[in-house]
């Protein structure tokens, strides 16, 4: 893309067919699409796949009405029966009806707005629609498509290839340690699962979130924990006392502490020694995910006994995969049953999923080493411009010795920074010329007004813009992913947007 041109509302990043990414060019744009405004979603076509249908899947949902009884009831297409039937519990409708066809799953409900919106939430929150590319089989197999599209797969075995890359990565003794599952987030559930059926039967029922936590990392934890569970929420990363006095006040309450290291969208990192000690005393899970800078970047293997990583960012460096991976450490508690439990409740990716991450998978070190290049003098850059108030990124004062700890070297920076403006977003973010849209850890440098998109309650209420001020997050930030462009044409379409 050149810096000449926006790309256009709606339009796949990249533009084929299985993009996890879509652009959103002005911040009307994205007022628009979170307010739900009909003239924005017509040219919504596509989005990151765990919030949007993908058209695919409509078109099996269209083929399938076709043959109800009840044509106008609400259909929603499954990773897998095993997410269906966890759906229709989860309504708990006497009117909800499971539906298969060929390897196909879904639940069909009343059209009712409630009951569809907690259908849609519970799917996004734990990573269970169906796949893009297994939707876009089940079409061509059913000849209601001519054909894929075409695209490059991997013919070995596509899961070893991922495991082989992986499994050092993220300090895992062997291949088995680490189970790919359809999404992070997915990974993120077969997790809390894991933990809880090990923790709750010692009346271990709630759940610390230290920093703050990706939105639906949030919602698994608080709409999914146990009726008993009272989950709190320590913002600040960097005040260990309130953790101990937190765990040393409820001793055997807690199942885990679950943090993102470094954390999204502030990119802090906390003190792990301190933290894997103080669970280490108190008996409860360390849950890491180290996703905003890659395992490639950072090894948090020492200290956590869950490690969470979602593969759509860095491994899957071309933005058309949605995958992740769990791996249980060594020195776990009760290792052996915490990897059969996460085996048993994650969704597998589709085969052909695998088999795109793994073609691609040989680019995730070479991305990450040009990323951590160009990031390091984006930052000197930013730093130093009149309209940047604050730059947030690994190496901020009040993190920098924390990450050194994990850091891989002293290079290992990631791609991901965010910025505070000394002007209206949208007078940044309309003139940005370049790809805006969800997502990062892709080849395309990627930027987002990040809490619009995932907090637009909060953003949008003077009630919510003090909730957000607590957490010491502005709601105009912006979180920049910087992808493998030169760097000077980074940096100049910056000072464009900036000008």
């Amino acid at each position: 893309m050149s810096l000449s041109e926006q790309i256009p509302l709606g339009t796949r990043i990249p533009n084929i067919l299985h993009a996890v990414s879509a652009s959103l060019p002005t911040m009307a744009d994205v007022i628009g699409y979170e307010e739900r405004e009909p003239a924005i979603l017509a040219k919504m076509k596509s989005g990151y796949p765990r919030f949007v249908k993908h058209e695919c899947s409509v078109e099996i949902e269209d083929y399938w009405k076709r043959l109800f009884d009840k044509p106008d009831d609400s259909l929603w297409l499954t990773s897998s029966e095993k997410i269906a039937r966890q759906l229709e519990t989860h309504l708990g409708s006497p009117h909800s009806k499971f539906q298969k066809h060929q390897d196909v799953s879904g639940l069909r409900i009343p059209n009712d707005e409630e009951l569809n919106l907690k259908a849609k939430r519970f799917l996004q929150h734990v990573g269970g629609y169906l796949c893009s590319r297994q939707a876009e089989d089940y079409l061509v197999a059913n000849e209601l498509r001519a054909s894929r599209e075409n695209e490059t797969l991997y013919e070995g075995d596509a899961e070893a290839k991922i495991l082989d890359t992986l499994a050092p990565l993220l300090g895992a003794a062997d291949r088995d340690s680490v189970t790919l599952s359809s999404s992070g987030m997915n990974g993120i559930y077969a997790a809390f699962q894991a933990v809880n059926a090990i923790q709750s039967p010692k009346g271990r029922h709630s759940w610390i979130k230290l920093g703050w936590l990706y939105t639906d990392t949030m919602s698994i934890l608080d709409k999914l924990s146990h009726e008993d569970s009272s989950n709190q929420n320590l913002y600040n990363v960097f005040d260990i006392e309130n953790l101990e006095t937190l765990l040393a006040s409820r001793p055997n309450d807690f199942a885990a502490i679950v943090t993102e290291c470094p954390t999204n969208p502030l990119i802090q990192s906390m003190d792990l020694d301190r933290i894997r000690n103080l669970a280490t005393k108190y008996g409860v899970y360390l849950v890491l995910d180290p996703t905003i800078n890659s395992p490639a970047n950072v090894d948090v293997s020492p200290y956590a006994d869950i490690i969470v990583n979602s593969l759509t960012k860095y491994a899957a460096s071309e933005g058309d995969v949605i995958a992740g991976a769990v791996c249980v450490t060594d020195h776990c508690p009760d290792r052996d049953e915490a990897l059969s439990n996460i085996r048993s409740s994650v969704e597998h990716p589709y085969p052909r999923n695998l088999q795109r991450l793994a073609q691609q998978i040989d680019g995730y070190l070479p991305l990450i080493e040009t990323v951590n290049a160009s990031t390091m003098r984006i930052v000197d850059h930013l730093e130093k411009h009149p309209k940047i108030r604050k730059v947030y990124w690994a190496k901020e004062a009040q993190s920098k010795t924390n990450y050194e700890q994990i850091a891989r070297s002293d290079d290992s920076v990631g791609s991901m920074i965010s910025f505070d403006l000394d002007c209206h977003i949208a007078d940044f973010y309309d003139w940005l010329l370049l790809s805006k849209g969800p997502s990062f850890g892709t080849i395309r440098t990627l930027a987002s007004p990040f809490m619009y998109l995932a907090h637009y309650d909060l953003v949008s209420t003077d009630e919510g813009r003090a909730y957000l001020d607590k957490a010491g997050i502005k709601p105009d930030l912006i979180r920049f992913s910087v992808g493998v462009e030169p760097v000077e044409e980074i940096i100049a379409a910056l000072d464009h947007a900036l000008s």
